[in-house]
């Protein structure tokens, strides 16, 4: 019997959580069944699928049920302006057969200033996000780097929540935005990285100028509860996204903890009690991460992303990023005592056992909005 490949691994690993989560399969929609078999050209275990993930896998606390996941169009080792190319061409696909003609629409003006010939330079060029629920692609996301050379481009309300960020908080350097589509409306966002080293009492000039003063406290100390109390993150490890909502403005806090030193060994159970002052949540954070362990495998993967986001009507919420593990070495019945060993390392038990193993945290995962709560929706309803 033939060894499976990295795509069929893949697709079996998505089609398997979305099972257990009572989600759509995502295979069954043409655009995201050949951008996941396009961006997984490398045979399984190869070193770049650790260095430059293409697949990720999300939760967020108010999207119990739903498959998140994301990919980056034709693989490791890819041209920035090949990915670009590739992400833009899929999610037209998916949006125009999903959503329909003026969803497109709305998604062709947006995505027009991250064009190939717009002279940009760009390192990795853009990722391609999905949402699925029981009644299938809930919300298509990609996401593009960006700088002050797009800036002009953004629609107004976009253009100063960007200025405002950039004047309150020094540091910020531009990175990627995230245009996001789903079923009646669509949204934008901007995302900053953080260069230097970020104490997160500091976020609060930020968050007054844009209105979540009220929430800077609980987003400071969610994070660092989890991190062991740690109040300054260190440069080049988080990036801050902002997105105006019905409601007023979304902001979400990444950390990649691959970038972190000195993670609490407690860090899983450290993340479980924060979640314990909501069981809903807890619950449904559980029944992920066993939708989410792929078969012949001990553990879910390896937690690579830390996010809190908040908004005027939302306190802090967690959200985390998996890379998983069916892609980076093999399964089956003979790595079982190997897997179980790594998923008490990795993962503890539900009494609190010891979290990520911080050696394991090899590379760079950036992440776009697709673990973000969307109860609230975006403020750009497409024409009917």
């Amino acid at each position: 019997m033939r060894d499976q490949t990295a795509p069929e691994l893949a697709k079996g690993y998505l089609r398997g959580a979305a099972f257990r989560l009572g989600a759509a399969d995502p295979m069954q929609v043409r655009g995201v069944s050949h951008a996941v078999e396009e961006s997984l050209p490398l045979p399984v275990g190869d070193p770049a699928y650790r260095s430059e993930p293409p697949l990720t896998s999300s939760f967020a606390e108010e999207r119990a049920g739903h498959l998140d996941f994301v990919v980056a169009p034709l693989g490791p080792r890819a041209r920035a302006g090949d990915r670009t190319e590739a992400a833009t061409r899929t999610m037209a696909d998916i949006v125009g057969g999903q959503f329909g003609r003026e969803a497109l629409r709305w998604l062709s003006s947006r995505a027009e200033p991250f064009g190939p010939g717009r002279g940009r330079n760009i390192r990795w060029g853009a990722h391609l996000g999905t949402s699925f629920d029981r009644n299938g692609v809930r919300e298509s996301i990609v996401t593009y780097e960006w700088g002050p050379d797009v800036m002009d481009a953004f629609p107004g309300s976009l253009y100063r929540l960007a200025r405002t960020a950039m004047e309150t908080l020094p540091g910020l350097r531009p990175a990627y935005s995230s245009i996001r589509c789903g079923r009646t409306s669509g949204s934008q966002q901007v995302s900053f990285m953080v260069e230097s080293p970020l104490a997160l009492d500091a976020l609060r000039p930020m968050m007054s100028a844009i209105g979540l003063g009220e929430k800077h406290a609980g987003l400071m100390s969610a994070v660092a509860f989890v991190l062991g109390a740690r109040f300054t993150l260190p440069p080049g490890c988080c990036s801050i996204n902002l997105r105006p909502t019905r409601s007023g403005i979304e902001m979400r806090l990444d950390i990649d903890l691959e970038m972190v030193p000195d993670l609490p060994p407690q860090l899983m159970s450290l993340l479980r009690l924060q979640l314990g002052e909501r069981p809903q949540s807890l619950r449904a954070l559980d029944s992920w991460l066993i939708a989410m362990t792929p078969e012949g495998f001990g553990h879910p993967g390896t937690l690579s992303v830390l996010s809190v986001c908040v908004r005027p009507d939302m306190s802090a919420r967690i959200s985390i990023h998996l890379r998983p593990p069916v892609l980076e070495e093999p399964g089956g019945r003979e790595h079982g005592e190997r897997d179980r060993e790594h998923d008490h390392r990795a993962w503890g038990d539900r009494n609190g056992l010891p979290g990520p193993d911080p050696h394991r945290q090899v590379g760079t995962v950036v992440t776009d909005s697709s673990g973000l709560p969307v109860t609230s929706s975006a403020v750009f309803a497409y024409p009917r």
